[in-house]
């Protein structure tokens, strides 16, 4: 198979993560995503195409071929992988994690990345919850908006934007963590009530806390 460049590696790792998140991708999706012409995207899925990663059903639809999937879960792995190492290792916030590893995903051999995965002990999700391919994750909950009254842990940050990051953060809403939900899109931390955006709360997937 001919070299991949790395926007279009892009493409297929944005095309992996949209169908991970709501079952299907389309070409609108893409333009919205990377804020390129039709005409950008239209070129780059038929260069797909004739790579034979990609193809395109009659709805519309974008669908990774198997060896197209194959090289998106290398990029989503070698992603999610470098974030666990700078926020794990390097003490980095998972803002700034997210922005390296957008770069450090295109360059890791396969020998260093399964070091790397060694090392930080064989993590199943990158810090903001997503799963990292190969690892058997149960993702499974509620978004905060649609959540009733009741005591949840966090499971997923759905969107990896800079402005949801930086407001989970200033929630303490990292997966793992504990969040009482106390009316429609409120919630109580520390003892205080905070009324939490719609269009954040949308993004942060939580499940019902059991005790262990």
């Amino acid at each position: 198979m001919a070299e991949i460049s790395e926007p279009l590696e892009n493409y297929l790792k944005e095309i992996y993560e949209l169908v991970e998140l709501k079952g299907y991708a389309r070409a609108s999706d893409l333009i919205v995503t990377f804020n390129v012409s039709p005409g950008t995207i239209s070129s780059a899925l038929s260069r797909l195409e004739k790579m034979r990663l990609v193809k395109r059903t009659n709805d519309r639809k974008i669908v990774l071929t198997e060896e197209g999937r194959k090289v998106a879960e290398r990029l989503i792995r070698a992603h999610r992988l470098s974030e666990r190492l700078l926020t794990d290792l390097l003490g980095l916030d998972w803002i700034r994690a997210h922005e390296l590893a957008h770069r450090l995903e295109h360059i890791w051999p396969d020998d260093v990345l399964e070091r790397i995965d060694q090392v930080l002990g064989r993590p199943k999700t990158c810090p903001h919850g997503h799963p990292i391919p190969g690892r058997e994750v149960e993702v499974s909950g509620v978004k905060l908006s649609e959540a009733k009254e009741g005591l949840y842990e966090v499971v997923m940050i759905i969107k990896e934007e800079e402005w949801i990051l930086r407001k989970a953060s200033e929630l303490g809403l990292y997966p793992g963590a504990r969040v009482e939900v106390v009316g429609a899109n409120k919630i109580r931390q520390n003892g205080m009530t905070i009324e939490v955006d719609r269009v954040f709360a949308e993004q942060v997937l939580v499940r019902e806390h059991r005790p262990a």
